[in-house]
């Protein structure tokens, strides 16, 4: 078990910490959560002069009550100087903080906005501003927090991303790699495993057809009594592939142009729990282009070591 402080350092400690439960929806990678991921930071003010800066790191994994929390060593953007957990619940769409005790929404909440900066090839927002009142935050999926503005009593002042590691790879400014730190257990007692089968794991493609799109949701259920383990070996969980079926075809797979670190982890599934993972297809296909009308086939993957595989759907393209 890790210990949760809430110290503070610098002009962060001014900032507002929880509030409801209403949470703010992000997709699973605004914030890249994988042991060794490391941000560095300026804080500065009005004028550009840098008053001060900080960095925070993913130090280690754990599971604790069966949900499984990825370890801050800090994360000032709420206020914690030290050591906090940090989950993206697929369900809520948002992430959650845990403090050793309680479990609640990471950003503040009292106040939110948000407008899409910057969208990718499919359409989908690559950068959003989220404005929560007292602080406003830009994150950029696959990177994280790459600005920040907070209004307290010092005035305005702003901090600014100057280096990210994720996945051992330098993906803004240079950042040294650091030799990752060993992973501590996280191994659910053996009598309270179940075995990954047809008769415990069921899964299920929903489908939402829109003029110019089709928002997919891919649920994993376990109908088990026992807790169902699932190793990684990257950061993705998931993918969508559509198929021609006249010529048995790919015509489009949604991981196509994004980015995964290299990570090993383990995540559990509680008895009689879900994962629910959704994308959107915009009726293109890997070349960017509109593929014609007509019908489609639509397969669902968990992206574990052992994969397991939907059964493929139809859909239509008009």
């Amino acid at each position: 078990m890790f210990r949760f402080l809430a110290l503070s350092i610098s002009v962060l400690l001014t900032l507002p910490t929880l509030a409801s439960a209403q949470g703010v929806r992000m997709s699973p990678d605004f914030l890249p959560l994988d042991v060794g991921n490391r941000w560095e930071y300026e804080i500065v003010d009005t004028e550009g002069l840098t008053l001060d800066t900080f960095e925070m790191e993913i130090s280690t994994y754990t599971i604790v009550d069966g949900t499984s929390y990825y370890v801050f060593s800090r994360f000032p953007f709420v206020g914690a100087g030290e050591a906090v957990g940090v989950r993206y619940d697929r369900d809520l769409r948002q992430y959650l903080r845990f403090d050793g005790e309680l479990e609640g929404d990471l950003f503040p909440v009292s106040r939110v906005s948000v407008e899409v900066i910057e969208t990718d090839a499919n359409d989908l927002p690559l950068k959003a501003r989220f404005d929560f009142g007292d602080i406003v935050l830009v994150l950029e999926r696959s990177v994280g927090i790459v600005e920040g503005e907070f209004n307290g009593e010092a005035g305005t002042q702003n901090v600014k991303l100057v280096g990210a590691l994720i996945g051992n790879e330098a993906v803004v400014g240079e950042v040294d790699v650091r030799t990752p730190q060993t992973l501590l257990p996280t191994a659910a007692p053996t009598d309270n495993v179940g075995e990954v089968s047809d008769s415990s794991l069921t899964t299920q493609i929903d489908v939402v057809a829109e003029a110019d799109e089709h928002q997919f949701l891919f649920r994993v259920q376990n109908i088990s009594d026992r807790l169902l383990a699932f190793d990684f070996n990257s950061s993705q969980n998931f993918d969508f592939v559509v198929i021609d079926p006249r010529q048995g075809d790919e015509v489009w797979r949604w991981s196509e142009r994004l980015f995964f670190s290299e990570v090993v982890r383990s995540e559990g599934l509680q008895a009689g729990s879900e994962w629910r993972f959704e994308a959107a297809w915009n009726h293109r296909d890997k070349e960017l282009n509109e593929v014609i009308p007509g019908v489609y086939e639509v397969v669902a993957t968990l992206v574990a070591e052992s994969p397991v595989e939907s059964e493929p759907i139809q859909i239509e393209v008009k």
